[in-house]
């Protein structure tokens, strides 16, 4: 299927949609607070390893 072009095409498609009992727009879910967690840890290791990697050349 190939993207609409006109404004009126997409109204179309999603009027079907409803029709259909499809939403299109659904609400975002919530993160995690375990994703959180677990991306900020990672990015603190990876800066401290960055970190000690240019520490360690400069010496």
């Amino acid at each position: 299927m190939k993207p609409p072009e006109t404004i009126e095409e997409e109204l179309a498609i999603m009027a079907e949609a409803i029709e259909a009992g499809i939403d299109p727009f659904k609400p975002l879910k919530k993160t995690s607070k375990i994703g959180k967690l677990a991306l900020g840890w990672f990015m603190i290791i990876l800066m401290v390893s960055w970190a000690s990697q240019i520490l360690y050349h400069s010496l």
